[in-house]
C-alpha cells in the first residue's frame, strides 16, 4: 500500500486546522457601548413616572452600592425623580424625592420608569402579578393591598380609573385574606395581621362558624351603586359576584335561593349584556334544574315560610327583567318553585 498520498492529505489536515485555528484566535474589536449623555437623562426621567414594583427597595444616600440606606421603600410606594439632586444624571441611578421630603438614590434596574398616561395600568399590572404570585407571603400582600387603597383614596383619580382603581384594591384584598383564611394565620396572634384587618373591617365579614374572614359583597355593589355606568362596573360586578361567601345550604330552599338572587341573578340583571352573562345564567339554570326536575321533592313544608316566598317572588322579579334568552331559561324554572310553594 502507498503511504505517500496519504501523509500528504494528513499535512494538508494539519495546515488547514492551524490556519482555522489561527482566525478563531484572531483578537476581535468589540465596538464600545455608547454612553448616554447626562442631558439625555436628564430629560428622559424629567418625562417619566417612577412605579416601584417590589418589596423592600433601598434608597441610597449616594448614587453608590455600598452607600448608607436611607429606608427600605414600599411597594408602589409614591416617588418624584428630583430635578433638584446635585450629582450628575447616571444611567445606573435615580435621584428621588418621597412625599415625606426625603430624598436619595435607587437603582434604575429595579423599578418601571413609565410615561405619565401609564402609570396606573403598570402599577395594577406590577401588583396583581406580585399577588397571584405563590412565591409572593402574606405580609408582602398585606403590603400590596395597603399601597393600592392609599392611591385609591390620595384624589388623583376620578371616573372610570378610580372605580377600576376601587376594584382591584378589593380584588387585592379578597386574595389576601384567602391566603390567611389557607394558612390559617389568627390575627389575635399576629399583631401586624390584626392592624391590617382593622385598617379594612368595613370591607370585611367574618364568618363564626368556619373562623374566616371574607371580602363583603357589598364592597362591590356600592361601588356599582355610585358609578353605574363606567366601563369597568361590569368587572366590579363580577366581583361582588365572586365575593359571596360558599355556604352549606343544604336542604335550606329560602338560603339557596338567596345565595342566587344576591350573586349570579344579581349580575345578570344588573348587566344584561355583561361578559359573564353566558356563564352565570348555565350556572343558575343547572342549579334551579335540579331542584325543580322532581316538583314533590321540593323542600316546601307546610306552612310554607314568608322568608321562601319573598325569596321567590324576588326572583321572578328579576328574571321577569333580564335578557329575552336568560329569562327563557330561567323563568319556567322559578314559576315551578311559585306552583309548589304558594299553594
Amino acid at each position: 500500500m502507498n503511504s505517500r498520498p496519504l501523509l500528504k492529505m494528513i499535512r494538508r489536515g494539519l495546515v488547514f486546522s492551524l490556519f482555522f485555528s489561527s482566525l478563531l484566535a484572531a483578537p476581535t474589536i468589540q465596538e464600545k457601548a455608547k454612553q448616554t449623555k447626562p442631558s439625555e437623562i436628564y430629560k428622559r426621567d424629567s418625562n417619566t413616572q417612577i412605579v416601584i414594583p417590589v418589596i423592600g427597595l433601598n434608597l441610597h444616600l449616594f448614587a453608590d452600592q455600598k452607600s448608607d440606606v436611607l429606608r427600605k421603600l414600599k411597594f408602589g410606594e409614591p416617588v418624584t425623580f428630583d430635578r433638584d439632586s446635585l450629582e450628575s444624571p447616571k444611567e445606573d441611578w435615580i435621584p428621588v424625592k418621597l412625599e415625606d421630603g426625603l430624598s436619595g438614590f435607587i437603582k434604575r434596574s429595579v423599578v418601571r420608569s413609565v410615561p405619565p398616561k401609564q402609570y396606573l395600568s403598570t402599577l395594577l399590572f406590577e401588583a396583581e402579578r406580585m399577588i397571584l404570585s405563590k412565591n409572593i407571603d402574606f405580609a408582602a400582600k398585606q403590603e400590596i393591598t395597603d399601597s393600592i387603597f392609599q392611591v385609591s383614596g390620595s384624589g388623583k383619580y376620578t371616573g372610570d380609573d378610580f372605580i377600576f382603581l376601587r376594584a382591584k384594591a378589593g380584588f387585592f384584598l379578597k386574595k389576601t385574606v384567602d391566603l390567611m383564611n389557607e394558612k390559617s394565620i389568627k390575627p389575635d396572634n399576629d399583631p401586624s395581621t390584626l392592624e391590617f384587618l382593622k385598617r379594612h373591617q368595613t370591607k370585611l365579614l367574618y364568618d363564626y362558624s368556619s373562623g374566616k374572614y371574607y371580602v363583603d359583597s357589598n364592597y362591590f355593589w356600592k361601588l356599582l351603586e355610585s358609578y353605574p355606568k363606567t366601563k369597568h362596573s361590569d368587572y366590579a360586578g363580577y366581583l361582588a359576584s365572586e365575593s359571596i361567601p360558599l355556604v352549606d345550604c343544604g336542604t335550606d330552599l329560602k338560603c339557596r335561593l338567596e345565595e342566587m338572587r344576591k350573586g349570579k341573578l344579581r349580575y345578570i340583571y344588573l348587566f344584561p349584556t355583561g361578559n359573564y352573562v353566558n356563564l352565570y345564567t348555565k350556572d343558575l339554570v343547572a342549579n334551579l334544574h335540579s331542584m325543580t326536575k322532581d316538583p314533590d321533592s321540593i323542600p316546601c313544608f307546610l306552612p310554607v315560610s314568608e322568608g321562601i316566598k319573598s325569596e321567590i317572588n324576588q326572583m321572578i322579579r328579576y328574571a321577569s327583567e333580564i335578557g329575552p334568552r336568560e329569562k327563557k331559561q330561567i323563568l319556567p324554572h322559578l314559576q315551578i318553585l311559585k306552583k309548589e310553594c304558594f299553594r
